[in-house]
């Protein structure tokens, strides 16, 4: 059988393949020229979005520069905002504009660092928004807001705006932190080992006096920009945050009797309870209160910050005994050797020892050296008195405090809207005086005084005090946590503000003073002088004043030395000594901004206080309530803004918004 062989045309397979191939690789090629369409397209939206971005960011630094360059408060209304640009072209770093794009561009002050009610009111002067929004002919928007905090004084460890005295930095001296002055600097010649110690940066307007002899430890600029100066105007202004504190404008809207004066006409003293009784003091668990001299008398101001007292008994001198009759010092004793051994003061001891002059004397001198419970204390503090409850808390001062009706020296001032009820149980004895910070919700952290003020006690909230007298440091004034410890806004922190000038108080409880011609000390609980604050003694710029010095050590306060012309030194009293102070170290944990430097706080060897300070970092974080700012605005915040959102609530609702916070 044979085989028969089949043939097929095979003809036209290969163009119908390559016409498969054409189109495949076609088909490819569109594929790339989309995806490389996408990528231009993607890579111009992201170009353009970057463009919006960067512009928007472009006019917050437009807004800060115009804040800082012009009068800002003119720019920053206090209940409005301004619009500085209303859809305005946009230019480049060229000078070119920008096609198609605008900018709208808005300021105003703001409220607190993080908003809600823990910040309300704390910080309001010193934040602002700046508001830039950008817009193209495409309908794209960017909004972006600048949380911007004005720099405040209290970044400087040490801070001087007219170093016009001949007062010097020693060689073995130190300034931990940033030093700022606005004239110059003064330290002494020939220091190599050691030198005056800077840790921080300093930057000097004018030139350095004796310059080599500092070490400066993170640099040193002279001729560097002066920094305004806060101005006696700008701290009235302060007064309506003070009564916005309270509805009936008088718990923290204060007057002194004095004004100017070394010997202050009020005292106030911060007091911390364990309200809640869990063993821990938090932040709303702060208060003060308030001492009133009942009349300028020198008896009743000597009384008020414990003086040595204006008058002797005869047979005694004001030079030998200064305290025989004080009111202030005493101590735990019997009278005429029977009785209860209760604290006594020196009065006490004097007018209730019989058998005459002689034996009241011996009485009060053992009483003041030999009896290791001896003490000085303020006007108006509990001990010194019988309490008229079983709580052993401050009494009324019309039960206590008037000896005699016409013998009166002060009283505490009752809270205006009357007691907490959350004080009834664990104060009971003196609920009605004290007055509260934290826990007071419209407290924006003001304390105001017109006049003078001392100011003492154990601070647990923010506070600032702001004087138009002067600022006498009493007793100490100390943070319940350590300074360093908490920098927001549950922590602690302390202003002290003075139109004038911020003193140490020479009195009984911060140096040592004579009985019976030999000085003694130790008759406050600690033996230097501690002071947990950030103080501006801003000066008026008439006169010498705006100095922080010791009393009686610029020559005007006390005439006579106690240290020279005594019998003899007691040994406690020599113990006390800081270097070569006298009177012990006076240590402020914070920051010093001084107006002028003319005084010191110690003559050499002879009279006053060492300065041992330390600087506390939380200043430049989150720094006393309104405390006085550099008047230059920093960057705190970015804020990326809804665009959609904004254009609903308007620019007007978007700022009554902030300012709320």
């Amino acid at each position: 059988m044979s085989r028969i062989r089949l043939s097929r045309n095979r003809r036209g397979a290969a163009l119908f393949l390559t016409l498969l191939i054409s189109i495949a690789i076609a088909a490819m090629a569109l594929g790339a020229v989309l995806l490389s369409r996408g990528a231009q397209i993607a890579t111009s939206f992201t170009a353009r979005e970057a463009s919006l971005q960067a512009a928007a960011n472009g006019g917050l630094e437009l807004i800060r520069d115009s804040v800082n360059r012009g009068n800002f408060d003119t720019l920053l209304p206090l209940n409005n905002f301004t619009t500085l640009a209303s859809s305005a072209a946009v230019t480049d770093a060229m000078g070119n504009t920008l096609p198609g794009i605008t900018r709208s561009l808005y300021v105003g002050r703001t409220g607190g660092r993080t908003g809600g009610s823990a910040t309300a009111g704390q910080y309001g002067s010193n934040f602002a928004s700046a508001v830039s929004i950008i817009s193209d002919r495409r309908g794209a928007v960017a909004a972006r807001r600048l949380l911007m905090t004005q720099e405040s004084w209290a970044k400087f460890a040490v801070a001087v705006n007219n170093w016009s005295g001949s007062a010097a930095y020693g060689c073995t001296e130190s300034v931990s932190g940033p030093f700022h002055s606005n004239t110059g600097l003064k330290l002494s010649s020939g220091c190599s080992s050691p030198k005056t110690l800077f840790t921080g940066p300093v930057t000097v307007a004018g030139s350095i006096t004796n310059q080599p002899s500092g070490d400066y430890r993170a640099g040193v600029k002279t001729s560097a920009s002066a920094i305004p100066w806060p101005t006696p105007a700008r701290i009235t202004l302060m007064r309506q945050f003070a009564q916005d504190g309270d509805a009936a404008n008088g718990d923290y809207d204060l007057t002194s009797s004095t004004s100017g004066a070394k010997i202050p006409g009020l005292r106030i003293e911060f007091v911390t309870i364990d309200v809640n009784g869990n063993g821990m003091i938090e932040w709303d668990e702060g208060f003060m209160r308030v001492w009133k001299p009942a009349n300028s008398r020198d008896s009743v101001l000597a009384y008020a910050t414990g003086r040595r007292w204006p008058t002797v008994p005869s047979g005694t001198t004001q030079s030998d005994d200064p305290n025989m009759i004080s009111r202030n010092c005493g101590a735990v004793a019997q009278l005429n050797g029977t009785g209860s051994s209760v604290f006594r003061t020196a009065a006490d001891i004097y007018n209730g020892t019989t058998g005459g002059a002689t034996n009241q004397r011996t009485a009060v001198r053992t009483a003041l050296t030999t009896n290791g419970t001896h003490r000085c204390y303020l006007g108006g503090d509990p001990r010194l008195f019988k309490a008229t409850t079983g709580d052993s808390l401050t009494p009324d001062s019309t039960v206590t405090n008037a000896p005699v009706a016409s013998n009166n020296f002060g009283w505490w001032v009752k809270r205006r809207a009357g007691a907490l009820a959350s004080l009834a149980t664990v104060r009971s004895g003196d609920k009605a005086y004290l007055i509260p910070l934290g826990s007071n919700p419209n407290f924006k952290g003001v304390i105001y005084v017109s006049g003078d003020v001392a100011i003492s006690g154990r601070l647990r909230g923010r506070v600032s005090v702001f004087a138009t007298g002067n600022v006498i440091l009493a007793d100490d004034l100390t943070y319940t946590n350590p300074p360093g410890t908490n920098c927001d806004v549950t922590g602690d922190i302390f202003g002290a503000i003075a139109t004038k000038d911020v003193i140490i108080e020479d009195n009984n409880l911060q140096t040592p003073f004579k009985v019976n011609n030999v000085v003694w000390s130790g008759y406050d609980d600690t033996s230097d002088a501690n002071y947990n604050m950030f103080f501006l003694a801003a000066g008026t710029s008439a006169g010498n004043d705006g100095n922080f010095y010791g009393e009686g050590v610029d020559g005007s306060g006390i005439p006579v030395d106690i240290w020279s012309g005594a019998a003899s030194v007691n040994a406690s009293a020599v113990s006390v000594r800081c270097g070569d102070a006298p009177n012990g170290c006076i240590r402020v944990t914070g920051g010093l901004a001084q107006g002028r430097v003319d005084n010191a706080t110690y003559t050499y060897r002879r009279y006053g206080w060492g300065e041992a300070h330390t600087y506390d970092p939380c200043g430049a974080v989150n720094p006393p309530p309104y405390f006085p700012t550099t008047g230059r605005f920093v960057e705190s915040r970015y804020y990326e803004v809804d665009p959609v959102w904004l254009r609903q609530m308007s620019i007007a609702d978007y700022f009554d918004k902030l300012r709320a916070q």
